[in-house]
C-alpha cells in the first residue's frame, strides 16, 4: 500500500499528521464510463490492459490526489493508475520514493531491477520527463512474477501507473506498460517540462557539526512575508515552469525508516527535501525566502534564515526560522513540536493565511 501520510516518522520521535481513515474517500465511478481527472485533464478508460475499473479513492480534497484500481475478480494483472498534485521536489524524486514502496514490500519477493530506470516520454511529447522500471522477484515469498512502476510529471500534477503481475515476465510487463500509457488520454497542451535523471547517491553526504536554533526574535514581519511567499508558490492558475533548460540532477543523501529520505537537487549544499511516502508530501528545509526582505528591514543586523515548511496537497505549513541548516533529525523535531509560524492553503481561488501569533 502507499504511504499516504506520514506514520512513525522515528527520526527524533514520532511525526503524525493524519489518519487514513479520515483522509480516504470512495470517489463516484460509473462501470463502462471513462473516468476524467478534472483538474489535470488526464482521462482514464473504462478498463486498463483489458481490466476494468472496479474502485476509485481520494486521498486529499477536491481530487488533488486520487487514485484508480483496475483489479477485476480472477485478474492475473493489478493496475493502479494515481494522479496527485506537484507542490515540491521533481518526477525523479517522487519515482524514487515509488521505488523504494516496491523494493522494501515483501510480497513482491525480493525484487531486483529487471534494468536499469529508463526516462520515457508521453505519446505525443518529445521531452523524456517521465521515468520507469520493471522488477523481477528474486525469492519464493514473492505473488507476483513481474511488477513496474512508471511516473511523468503532467502540468501542475504527477501521474503514476503501477502494475504487477502473476503471469508475466519483465519484458511482457514492460510492454503492458506501454499498451497502459497509450490507452491514457494525455492533455494535448502541457507546460513545458525538463528531461529526467534517474536519483543518485549524493557523492557527500551532507555535515551538521551543530545543531539549529529557533531564530530569536522573528517577529511578526517573518511570519507575514513567510506566509505571503508560500501564497505565491501555491498559485496553480499558472503553470509551473522550470526556471532552466538544463535538467535537475537530485541526489538520495539519507535513507531513513518507513520510505522517508532526504534528497538534494543537484547536490546543494544549503537544501533539502525530506520526503515522506510517494504521493508528494514533503519538508522543504533550506535557506529563506524572505532573507531578501527581511535585510531591507533590519540592513546589517539581518541574520540568514533557514526555513522549515511542510508541504501536502492543499496547504504550506510554515515552522520556526532556524539559525543554521538543520538536520533531518532536527527538522523531524520541529515538525513534531508543532511550533508553526504560519498555515497557508494553496489550493482554490481564495488562500486563506492562518498565522500563530502567540509563536514565541
Amino acid at each position: 500500500m502507499r504511504s499516504r501520510w506520514i506514520k512513525g516518522l522515528i527520526v527524533a520521535g514520532a511525526l503524525a499528521l493524519g489518519s487514513p481513515a479520515a483522509a480516504q474517500q470512495d470517489l463516484a465511478i460509473k462501470h463502462g464510463e471513462a473516468w476524467t481527472h478534472a483538474h489535470s485533464g488526464i482521462i482514464v478508460p473504462p478498463a486498463l490492459g483489458g481490466n476494468a475499473l472496479t474502485k476509485a479513492k481520494a486521498y486529499a480534497q477536491d481530487e488533488l490526489d486520487v487514485g484508480l484500481s483496475f483489479e477485476p475478480d480472477g485478474a492475473e494483472d493489478f493496475i493502479s493508475f494515481y494522479v496527485f498534485r506537484n507542490t515540491n521536489g521533481a518526477a525523479p524524486v517522487w519515482f524514487a520514493q515509488a521505488q523504494w514502496a516496491i523494493e522494501n514490500r515483501d510480497i513482491y519477493g525480493a525484487p531486483k531491477l529487471a534494468g536499469p530506470p529508463r526516462a520515457f516520454a508521453l505519446p505525443g511529447q518529445t521531452v523524456a520527463s517521465g521515468l520507469r522500471a520493471v522488477y523481477a522477484p528474486q525469492g519464493d515469498g514473492g505473488f507476483f512474477t513481474s511488477t513496474g512502476v512508471a511516473l511523468v510529471p503532467v502540468g501542475n500534477w504527477y501521474a503514476k501507473l503501477r502494475i504487477s503481475s502473476r503471469q508475466r515476465t519483465p519484458a511482457e510487463l514492460d510492454a503492458l506498460i506501454d499498451r497502459v500509457i497509450g490507452e491514457i488520454q494525455w492533455p494535448s497542451q502541457m507546460s513545458p517540462a525538463l528531461a529526467a535523471l534517474p536519483v543518485v547517491p549524493c557523492p557527500t553526504p551532507l555535515a551538521f557539526d551543530k545543531k539549529s536554533k529557533d531564530l530569536a526574535g522573528g517577529g511578526m514581519e517573518e511570519i507575514l512575508a513567510a506566509a505571503l511567499v508560500s501564497a505565491a508558490a501555491g498559485d496553480d492558475s499558472i503553470q509551473k515552469e522550470p526556471a532552466s533548460t538544463t535538467p535537475v540532477q537530485w541526489c538520495r543523501d539519507d535513507q531513513l525508516s518507513n520510505n522517508i529520505a532526504t534528497y538534494r537537487a543537484d547536490a546543494a549544499t544549503d537544501a533539502y527535501l525530506l520526503t515522506f511516502g510517494d504521493n508528494g508530501n514533503g519538508v522543504s528545509v533550506g535557506l529563506s525566502g524572505v532573507n531578501a526582505i527581511m535585510a531591507e528591514l533590519e540592513g546589517k543586523k539581518a541574520k540568514p534564515r533557514y526555513s522549515v515548511t511542510l508541504h501536502t496537497a492543499a496547504e504550506d505549513v510554515n515552522f520556526m526560522a532556524q539559525d543554521r541548516l538543520p538536520s533531518p533529525e532536527r527538522a523531524a523535531e520541529i515538525v513534531n513540536a508543532n511550533r508553526r509560524t504560519s498555515t497557508v492553503t494553496t489550493w482554490g481561488k481564495e488562500r486563506a493565511v492562518q498565522i500563530n501569533s502567540d509563536i514565541k
